[in-house]
């Protein structure tokens, strides 16, 4: 497992270096940002948030991360307690909130317990081979990894669809119809909607609806609610 810290303290690097030796250890955010870029294997990654006496340092730079990568647990090391709010309110996920004023034990153990589950996160999403999958976009076509697709739906009329991704969505030329067809993962639920099913968290049968893993919650249609009945209690 490789481990990525932004701390600008050089008593703060050693700290950390202790209980995780083999760390990449940096002091900028920039050349954080892009030893992560170069890196595709599991990461954990932990910040402190002011970097340098810039407060929001560590927030910024973790909302960067995330612009590419949702699944690499983040940990924040800070001495601001204040900022534990709107460190949440920033979306950024972070798994952990430690203290660094705190006695070297105490410290220790929440680090380790923090890494911890670090490891049960990541092995949560059971990182797996790319399902590469090719679409027809109008006469050229597209190629995307079926595991990172959440959903389809089509935009503006019916032969432009947005192909949604964990951190971006791809507007092409196809059809609601035609997607369906392509895997035997992807369940069509409403005429302007097509899901993965790996990314199904709930079937909310009251309320037509279906909540995905992502947060996105799609509507379903009585014409399609048959290719759910076996999420169906």
């Amino acid at each position: 497992m490789n481990f990525y810290v932004l701390e600008d303290d050089p008593i703060g690097q050693q700290r950390i270096q202790h209980y995780l030796p083999t760390s990449f250890i940096t002091d900028s955010p920039t050349k954080l940002l892009t030893a992560l870029a170069a890196d595709t294997h599991p990461k954990i990654i932990l910040l402190d948030l002011e970097i340098k006496g810039l407060l929001h340092a560590g927030i910024n730079t973790a909302k960067m991360i995330r612009q590419t990568d949702c699944v690499s647990p983040i940990i924040i090391i800070t001495t601001h307690d204040e900022l534990s709010l709107q460190t949440f309110q920033s979306h950024i996920s972070a798994l952990d909130f430690i203290q660094k004023a705190q006695p070297e034990a105490q410290f220790g153990k929440k680090l380790q317990h923090a890494v911890q589950m670090a490891y049960q996160r990541l092995n949560q999403f059971d990182l797996k081979m790319p399902v590469w999958l090719t679409i027809h976009n109008g006469a050229h076509t597209e190629t995307f990894d079926l595991n990172t697709i959440s959903h389809v739906n089509s935009n503006n009329g019916r032969h432009y669809i947005n192909v949604h991704q964990s951190n971006t969505t791809t507007q092409i030329r196809n059809t609601i119809k035609q997607i369906n067809q392509s895997h035997d993962k992807f369940l069509q639920i409403h005429a302007s909607f097509c899901v993965n099913h790996d990314f199904i968290q709930q079937y909310r049968l009251k309320d037509k609806t279906l909540l995905l893993t992502t947060g996105d919650l799609l509507p379903v249609s009585r014409r399609f609610k048959h290719n759910l009945s076996y999420l169906q209690s």
